[in-house]
């Protein structure tokens, strides 16, 4: 859309110069004294200039097109809005066409932008009519015939790989708009305005989608403040969270909406929803909600702390990972937090606590630069009673210098400590040694029970 309006304006700059040509080489001053013989000398001066002028504008549009793919798309003259909104209702970009196709949405997109205010109202009709076109590449016949030749497996990789860093996480920054609602909420956000305000402000109000909830709320927060809107967003997201809507035929973003509605609460720092949250944290089979727990995490914070120490002692999770991300939840409060506390002393006591488990706790006691914490939790690991795990109570000790050393203000080589234990250590200290050796045995064997194979027969 840039390129297009600095065309505009090269063109523009390119017809004066060659005005200015015209009317400079056009005088013709007598030479009949020395003020005229210096007249025309300036002109010269100022002809090649304009000359030099010229050429470096002419250069940088033929650049543009160059960039551009060849000659500017123009859309016809006198296209109006409705008829611009029709266009982009019925693009259909392939693998073909997929450049030209970009450039020619650009272009439509830009015109809306320019149009102002005029935009507004057809963009908000179109908006309230809950339609959508994807700005995907959509596949001929011949291609999914292929993919479904190569069988489940095939098809699925092929399709997370088209997929891939478009729609996979929870972002809401794209280089080109993966669809032609979020294209009229950027040219929305260009135009500007009450009116434009507004016409945001209906989507989040109206629309299922948790996707269109956070890119409209980030949208129309980029527009008047952080908290534009903030009751609306907050609103909705709550209520798409408690009483999700199944959209048919969901693209990778419906998929994610949780992350998305998640991440409004987050925008606006939204506590209210916390104790609700905290009851969607363990999922009936026992796994850990990452999107509520960095939720909880990073809004709740120390509110949150009951429901992850709940959650950690309840015996329903039982995966390694989940625990870990509960573990190092918890004890980040550690030092300051009662609850905390206990969790950390729980953990570390047990003998039955996977020792990784164990290590992402100690790993996070030396994160803070409160003196009196850190101090806090030096005496919380002094308490802990040795193990009878003998590399148990050598990282302890390794972890324990290192916050001593912080709180002195001395400078501690964590990873020299790591390498003077040695590979062994760490291979049995976690569990590996013996897995290693096992598989090594076992590779020995299947080498030895190889047909030997005698060169030449």
């Amino acid at each position: 859309m840039k390129n297009i309006q600095l065309l505009n304006k090269l063109a523009q700059i390119t017809v004066v110069i060659l005005l200015a040509l015209v009317v400079g080489c056009g005088q013709a001053p007598s030479s009949g004294n020395s003020d005229d013989a210096a007249k025309i000398d300036s002109l010269k001066k100022e002809n090649e200039k304009l000359k030099a002028s010229l050429a470096r504008a002419q250069k940088r549009i033929g650049n543009l097109l160059a960039d551009r793919g060849g000659a500017a798309t123009v859309v016809k003259a006198g296209l109006s809005v409705p008829e611009i909104l029709d266009e982009l209702r019925e693009i259909k970009m392939t693998s073909e066409n997929k450049s030209s196709v970009q450039r020619r949405i650009n272009f439509l997109l830009e015109s809306l932008v320019e149009e102002g205010d005029a935009s507004v109202s057809h963009i908000r009709d179109f908006l309230n009519e809950m339609q959508d076109v994807e700005f995907a590449v959509q596949r001929s016949s011949e291609e999914e015939g292929r993919s479904r030749g190569r069988g489940g497996r095939g098809s699925e990789w092929m399709e997370r790989m088209r997929n891939r860093g478009r729609s996979s996480s929870s972002s809401l920054s794209f280089e080109q708009p993966p669809s032609l609602r979020i294209a009229l909420m950027d040219v929305l956000k260009e135009i500007g305005g009450s009116s434009a305000e507004l016409a945001l402000g209906e989507v989040l109000s109206k629309t299922a989608r948790g996707f269109e909830v956070a890119y409209a709320a980030k949208t129309v927060r980029s527009m008047i403040g952080d908290d534009a809107y903030r009751k609306e967003a907050i609103d909705a997201a709550h209520d798409l969270l408690s009483n999700p809507i199944e959209i048919p035929n969901p693209n990778n973003f419906d998929k994610n909406s949780k992350r998305y509605l998640f991440s409004v609460l987050e925008m606006y720092n939204d506590q209210t929803f916390i104790q609700t949250a905290q009851g969607m944290l363990v999922s009936d089979d026992g796994k850990i909600d990452k999107t509520v727990l960095g939720y909880l995490d990073d809004v709740g914070k120390e509110q949150s702390m009951d429901a992850i120490y709940q959650a950690f002692k309840s015996g329903k999770v039982t995966d390694r990972g989940d625990l870990e991300d509960l573990a190092e939840s918890g004890v980040k409060y550690a030092g300051s937090n009662p609850q905390a506390n206990q969790m950390f002393n729980e953990i570390m006591s047990s003998d039955d606590t996977d020792m990784r488990v164990k290590w992402s706790v100690l790993r996070e006691m030396d994160d803070s630069d409160d003196t009196a914490v850190l101090q806090s939790r030096l005496n919380l690991m002094s308490n802990i009673q040795p193990s009878e795990n003998d590399a148990e109570n050598k990282i302890m000790q390794m972890y324990t210098k290192e916050i001593e050393a912080k709180i002195n203000g001395e400078e501690f080589d964590m990873r020299k400590e790591m390498q003077g234990l040695g590979g062994d250590f760490w291979r049995n200290a976690f569990g590996r040694g013996d897995r290693d050796r096992d598989r090594d045995r076992s590779r020995g064997e299947e080498r030895r029970n190889q047909p030997t194979v005698i060169r030449g027969q």
